[in-house]
């Protein structure tokens, strides 16, 4: 498979790998030594500019950022309960109560993997940008990098405007901890990472293009998320628009078998818009530069595998799939305890089935003593459901527990129906709406819902629940629609989380 990631375990980068140099560890900075290349003339080939932009992907892979993106996105939510170990969940408990310290690690590692990630583009975007075309093998070559540059730059604004709200918008490289930072309004943010989308938007390639490793941005990933942040902006006419885009253009479609799209096989599959791409290896690196998924040692059961046990799926979200009479859904995204005892003890259930066969009833209590001891293993299992979308199944897990080779979907074809779905109906335009929200469920084997007005929006943003769970973005769903007030704890006054206090300290106050 011809597939960017794959080829690659850790990036190169150049210069302060965060946001403020003076911000964070040792571990974050980088010291120009005697004879390195500084930035002023290290993009002096296609080679070189590709690596600066191989840095700025990295920041995805690293397990800090995944653990922020799930557990902000989708932990909060209704959908999951964080789980885990006694520690893990009564410390959790005080961000889903909405009464964390100002300080607690997730809070501060999604600010600062995310500004490392935005100047890490911003490093490629400036050394790009003064490059000579001839440098290239083609003028598309440039444009096309510094779109992926520009797109990776907008999403993780994206992802910190979501969590908290008043953000630093940084349009260029921060070069001295010195330089002035200025919170922005939600509003300013949006209209920031919507420029950058489509400049990016514009120079990018299409999937199909043979020239675009798979596991890099596409145009249609741009599209999409120009669909999406508009959503959230608030800009519906906008969010349809570039929805229908990524329809019209015939890149995509829904893909019939709906395991099929979390399985390895599926990676990078039809339905495909972006996803960041892990593999396993032999060598698997530090906590921080491992080549696999490292959310999937979260997730996977705890003590019956090497897994965490953590963000276990919620007993309301199986009522609203059993409510639905959505199972195909439902048995692909929840996997039950049940499930995990088959699979995780399938020679165990073999022998019993031999020895029931034979009637030996001493080989059938032994076999019996081996499947009881074997479920014993599962420890805090809270809800009796696991992430399916994340699961690795034995035959295909890794030796190295941090290197499962598992993808991480962030945008499908099914999300881009969903939007126009969305951004129809809020235009008036229930026809359309109604039509996309059908075609989803046509192919999920669901029958059509002919609705108009309210009751089809709700059914949109049902059918949005039940499509996307367990891939992150129910929290900032609920949020965006107003039904966050159904979580425990939550006010208007939660809606974003607190700067961490260690950089509001460092900035001496000018970041609030």
């Amino acid at each position: 498979m011809n597939t960017f990631f794959k080829k690659y375990i850790v990036a190169v980068g150049l210069g302060a790998a965060s946001l403020f140099s003076t911000s964070c560890s040792d571990e974050f900075l980088e010291v120009v030594k005697p004879g390195e290349e500084t930035t002023d003339v290290y993009f002096n080939s296609e080679e070189k500019a590709l690596a600066s932009l191989t840095a700025a992907y990295s920041d995805l892979k690293d397990y800090r950022w995944g653990w922020g993106y799930w557990a902000f996105n989708e932990a909060l939510s209704d959908n999951s309960v964080y789980s885990g170990s006694d520690g893990d969940h009564s410390g959790f408990d005080q961000l889903k109560t909405f009464t964390p310290p100002r300080d607690t690690g997730i809070i501060l590692n999604t600010w600062r993997l995310n500004y490392r990630g935005i100047n890490k583009a911003n490093q490629a975007i400036d050394g790009i940008s003064k490059m000579d075309e001839s440098l290239f093998s083609s003028p598309a070559m440039k444009a096309r990098l510094l779109g992926e540059a520009r797109f990776l730059r907008a999403l993780y604004h994206f992802q910190l405007v979501r969590v908290f709200g008043r953000i630093v918008v940084v349009d260029g490289t921060v070069m001295t901890p010195d330089t002035e930072l200025t919170q922005v309004e939600p509003e300013v943010a949006y209209a920031f990472i919507l420029e950058d989308l489509e400049a990016a938007e514009a120079g990018l390639w299409v999937k199909s293009n043979e020239g675009l490793e798979l596991g890099r941005v596409s145009k249609g990933a741009a599209q999409a998320y120009l669909a999406k942040v508009n959503m959230y902006a608030g800009n519906y006419a906008d969010a349809k628009a570039w929805a229908k885009k990524v329809i019209d253009s015939g890149e995509y479609r829904l893909d019939s078998d709906y395991a099929n799209i979390f399985s390895f096989n599926g990676e990078h599959g039809v339905e495909s818009i972006f996803e960041i791409s892990f593999f396993n290896s032999s060598e698997e690196g530090s906590a921080f530069t491992n080549n696999g998924n490292f959310s999937t040692l979260f997730m996977l059961p705890r003590g019956i595998t090497y897994g965490f046990g953590i963000n276990q799926p919620s007993s309301d979200l199986a009522a609203a799939y059993d409510a639905e009479g959505d199972m195909v859904r439902k048995e692909v995204t929840m996997l039950s305890t049940e499930r995990v005892f088959e699979i995780e003890l399938a020679s165990e259930y073999a022998a019993l089935e031999a020895a029931n066969i034979s009637g030996d009833a001493d080989a059938i209590a032994a076999a019996e003593d081996a499947v009881e001891e074997g479920k014993s293993k599962l420890v805090f299992d809270r809800t009796g459901y696991y992430q399916g979308k994340m699961y690795v199944s034995p035959s295909d897990r890794s030796q190295e527990i941090r290197n499962n080779g598992n993808n991480m979907r962030l945008m499908r074809y099914a999300e881009v129906l969903l939007l126009f779905a969305e951004a129809s109906q809020r235009t008036g335009a229930d026809g359309e709406a109604a039509q996309a929200l059908n075609e989803l469920r046509a192919v999920r084997s669901l029958g059509a819902k002919n609705l108009t007005g309210n009751a089809l929006l709700e059914a949109i943003l049902l059918e949005r629940r039940l499509e996307l769970a367990g891939e992150n973005d129910r929290y900032p769903d609920l949020v965006r629609t107003g039904k966050a007030t159904k979580l425990t704890g939550w006010a208007e006054s939660n809606k974003y989380w607190p700067v961490p206090q260690a950089e509001v300290d460092i900035t001496q106050g000018s970041i609030q």
